[in-house]
């Protein structure tokens, strides 16, 4: 067991990972797939590509920072990659990209950072190191007043990359609760680098890339104090039943706990094993993780965290009503809440509002226990505005989030007539492009309300309008102001009257909704908003033109099921 490494990725994932890759009973995952290329759904190596390519366009230009670059390293021998990272911390790089340091065989430790930045010298002289990953999300946010804790952000220009050279972002952030798993992940390679002898004196920080746009910096390295008390864990001797403690502190937590069940789960075949320390637990990991068909069948068909996919209890909420005797929505549903409280919510303290969240499960569980998937929350006619002229609307984005496609049903309620009309732009769009389009929709609309018909736009959440309201402020077109204006007194929003009167099991998107309601069906077998963009991409960049007129043509079915999905809502709810 001396040679048992986990990767940085083990301490900010779910443990049973762990145990399924170490017991020798259990058959290896389909497609191991790296962790890393999990992130990058959301353009994740086209981020990276661009933050690497202006470190090294600096070190061009004005010939620092002094960048080793690695990358052409990343198929030799270990041990030699080891040497490379080894020599150039000796030289004093100041940005060394993609190097392998030593493993921590006694901190059972094993990883590549993105960046490794140099920082103070380490308490022997020897050059110090900072760990940088480049994360294609967020990783600051607005500081808001009352918080718990309200630590400077440090940033600097990737051209400038040293903490040294850091200033504080003003009215910044860190995103703590959303962004936790970075955070342990760049713990894990501090670890590593004090291991290895690198680690850099002074305040123990890492660093995060994320998209976000700091002023006058553009897209910027986020350091975090590894020492601060940033991260709100659960504590059975604090008052409160919480406590804050730092991102070291949370991740060697983590750590040594995948540790233990590592070991646990190499002693599997022994004659008499002990009880593994996990069981598997559906979360957010579960939809992308190679041994889903390993975990899926250790569950009951009735388990709590495979039924509840709606504000779903977390990890340790569950193990919690576990350990109290509650497997399934069967028994939360039977259970008496008032009982359960006091026993529960002394051991979830460790986030907010734990009760309601018991409360909005248990609501959902007694539901599905009873076959229901929609519960309506008032009783009486459901007031819906109606028009002379009803024009349902949908926009579908692409992976950059540009808006390629303006769908609109219109419906001529005195004559009956119902026709579909889209704008779109099968096309790699830029910043004007997706303005033109979306003007050319916008003129469209306010042509169709000229005259002395009532008007009415309809749609599914507040997503159409916040669009519109982003595209006429960041193009200054007069027809998009126009079209704002138009949206404050004609726009409906149909989700706020489902929200207001329905409560649903599996929450109240519009395909669930509308299909539990009215019966609507979409044509395509799989219909979804990042699928349509996965269409989108095929339909603008497959080699074979059929392929194209084919993603196309499914793109454009798609969206004209959505608004089609919105007025047999519409009608329906109206009825009800």
């Amino acid at each position: 067991m001396a040679g048992l490494v986990l990767d940085a990725y083990a301490a900010r994932s779910c443990a049973v990972k762990t145990h399924n890759l170490f017991d020798p009973t259990v058959a290896p995952a389909s497609a191991a797939v790296d962790p890393s290329v999990e992130e990058s759904f959301d353009n994740g190596p086209s981020h990276a590509d661009r933050v690497l390519d202006a470190i090294l366009a600096a070190a061009r230009t004005t010939g620092r920072p002094h960048v080793v670059d690695l990358r052409g390293s990343a198929h030799a021998p270990w041990s030699e990659r080891e040497a490379q990272c080894r020599a150039a911390m000796l030289s004093g790089a100041d940005v060394i990209i993609h190097g392998i340091v030593p493993l921590d065989l006694a901190g059972h430790r094993s990883g590549r950072a993105d960046l490794w930045v140099r920082g103070t010298d380490t308490p022997d002289g020897r050059p110090g190191y900072h760990p940088v990953e480049i994360k294609a999300h967020r990783v600051q946010e607005l500081r808001r007043s009352g918080r718990e804790h309200t630590f400077a952000v440090p940033v600097s220009a990737l051209g400038a990359p040293s903490p040294l050279r850091a200033r504080p972002a003003d009215s910044r952030a860190i995103r703590v609760n959303s962004r936790e798993s970075d955070l342990v992940q760049v713990a894990h390679y501090w670890r590593l680098l004090e291991s290895a002898g690198f680690a850099a004196g002074g305040r123990r920080l890492a660093g995060v890339v994320g998209t976000d746009d700091v002023p006058g910096l553009g897209v910027a390295i986020t350091w975090i104090d590894l020492d601060e008390p940033l991260v709100r864990t659960f504590s059975r001797h604090a008052p409160e039943g919480w406590t804050r403690r730092s991102v070291l502190e949370r991740y060697d937590h983590e750590h040594d706990f995948r540790v233990r069940v590592a070991r646990v789960a190499l002693q599997q075949a022994d004659p008499e094993p002990p009880e593994p320390l996990v069981l598997p637990i559906v979360n957010k990991e579960c939809p992308r993780c190679d041994w889903w068909e390993t975990c899926r069948p250790r569950l009951d068909d009735h388990d709590l965290s495979l039924k509840i996919d709606r504000s779903p209890l977390d990890i340790r909420e569950i193990s919690v009503l576990r350990r109290l005797g509650i497997n399934t929505i069967d028994d939360l549903a039977a259970i008496d809440l008032a009982d359960l409280m006091p026993r529960y919510l002394p051991e979830v303290q460790h986030r907010p509002g734990a009760d309601r969240r018991l409360e909005l499960a248990a609501r959902r569980a007694r539901l599905m226990a009873a076959g229901r998937t929609l519960e309506r929350l008032t009783t009486g006619p459901i007031a819906v505005p109606r028009a002379e002229l009803e024009i349902d609307l949908d926009i579908e984005n692409a992976e950059d989030d540009r808006v390629y496609l303006w769908g609109f049903l219109v419906t001529d309620t005195a004559s009956g007539e119902r026709y579909y009309r889209h704008f779109s732009a099968f096309t790699d769009l830029d910043d004007d492009a997706e303005i033109r389009l979306a003007v050319e929709a916008m003129a469209w609309l306010q042509g169709m309300a000229e005259g002395p018909r009532t008007v009415r736009v309809y749609h599914y959440s507040a997503y159409e309008v916040t669009r519109l309201a982003r595209l006429a402020e960041r193009s200054g077109d007069a027809v998009l102001a126009r079209a704002r204006e138009f949206a404050g007194d004609h726009f409906v929003d149909l989700f706020s009257t489902v929200r207001e009167h329905w409560f649903g099991t599996h929450g109240l998107g519009l395909k669930v909704v509308a299909h539990e309601g009215p019966g609507f069906s979409w044509r395509d077998d799989d219909p979804g908003g990042l699928n349509s963009q996965a269409w989108f991409d095929e339909a603008v960049h497959a080699d074979d033109e059929e392929e194209r007129e084919a993603s196309r043509s499914r793109v454009l079915e798609y969206n004209e099921d959505d608004v089609r999905a919105t007025a047999a809502l519409r009608d329906w709810l109206a009825s009800a």
